[in-house]
């Protein structure tokens, strides 16, 4: 009688119920005993180690944003006083000037003034050294516009074409970098 629906036109076939499929299920939970404890048990751990993992994350990021900070603070306090070592090198020679100063304006021993200011020009020319920086020497050497800056050309039977025949300006480079370039007269024929 079960294949009634098959050879019958107007039959139709079975159709399962909610408690066929729920005898279905009890048998398979009859199979494994706990199966669904086990299951809950083992999500409850992976959603365990997901917030723990989600929290690690957070704490990693919080710490790359506080060293990005950090640091950041750090690249300013360096330019900020990365000039510090030699204004302190700079003071002493500040004091040589200002003590110049006072004494020309009570002295008139115009020889003594001149011997200060030239050993206060040589103690900030022996300080500029110790820091890398030189004078660009310039006269009797070719024009070059990487050290020069040519303000005049002017003849000159002494040298030869372009050479530089004045400094009216010294130059100064640092570790081979130009600070500043000659500003110079150059001959011409």
């Amino acid at each position: 009688m079960e294949k009634n629906w098959e050879t019958q036109p107007n039959a139709s076939p079975p159709v399962e119920t909610e408690t066929d499929h729920d005898a279905a299920d009890t048998g398979a939970e009859a199979a494994e005993p706990g199966l669904e404890t086990k299951l809950s048990e083992e999500l409850k751990k992976q959603q365990d180690e997901t917030r723990k993992n989600y929290e690690n994350y957070l704490r990693a990021l919080a710490e790359v944003e506080n060293i990005k900070k950090r640091s950041q603070r750090d690249r300013e306090e360096y330019v900020k006083y990365a000039n510090l070592a030699l204004i302190k090198k700079l003071l002493p020679i500040i004091d040589d000037l200002n003590r110049a100063i006072e004494a020309a304006g009570t002295s008139r021993d115009f020889e003594a003034l001149s011997k200060g200011v030239e050993m206060t020009a040589r103690n900030l020319g022996d300080l500029l050294t110790g820091e890398g920086v030189k004078p660009i020497e310039s006269v009797g050497e070719p024009f070059d516009p990487q050290y020069h800056q040519a303000l005049s050309v002017e003849p000159s039977d002494e040298y030869p074409e372009n050479t530089v025949i004045e400094q009216l300006q010294t130059g100064y480079i640092m570790h081979d970098r130009v600070i500043r370039p000659s500003l110079v007269k150059v001959s011409a024929q």
